[in-house]
């Protein structure tokens, strides 16, 4: 049995008038859109005409600039004006909710730097309270060399994961 897909609609079906419609709404033109999300011109009108769609990173810049979610720019039909006022009430929500992730993320992040901080201070202490001359000393030295490469590796990966909440924090 053939299906007939044509009657099917395309997810991103309200995209291109979503976005012609959200930018003249706010009042920019093509290229200020463009400058605002860090394209050209053309870029905006192939969007604009369905030709291409945008990457993720440039459609949550245009969804953040007009205030909606990507959902709801892709998915509904944004010229309702009642569809407009439920994904603006939409996006009001889920941004509270999204900076309060990030800051507990945050806050976490400095928690556990603090935690790290303190172990190795507590491994340092225990090893300088060791005598150098006792039986172990030469084991002693071997495993503090391992944990000082693990405390290394450690802090690196708490760098990046900051660096990332960081990152994460500018785009949102």
């Amino acid at each position: 049995m053939d299906m007939d897909v044509s009657n099917q609609q395309d997810p991103l079906i309200f995209l291109p008038d979503n976005i012609r419609y959200l930018r003249k709404r706010h009042g920019m033109s093509q290229e200020g859109l463009a400058s605002k999300v860090g394209l050209n011109r053309g870029n905006i009108a192939s969007y604009e005409n369905g030709t291409a769609e945008p990457r993720i990173c440039n459609l949550l810049k245009m969804a953040r600039l007009f205030r909606v979610s990507i959902g709801d720019l892709a998915h509904k039909n944004l010229c309702n004006h009642n569809n407009l006022a439920e994904a603006d009430q939409h996006f009001q929500s889920n941004g509270s909710v999204e900076k309060e992730v990030l800051q507990q993320f945050s806050q976490k992040a400095e928690e556990l730097e603090g935690v790290i901080q303190s172990i190795h201070t507590c491994f340092q202490y225990k090893q300088k309270s060791m005598e150098e001359d006792a039986p172990y000393a030469k084991d002693m030295k071997a495993i503090s060399a391992k944990f000082e490469e693990l405390f290394e590796a450690t802090e690196e990966l708490l760098r990046q994961h900051q660096a990332f909440i960081e990152f994460v924090n500018c785009k949102c």
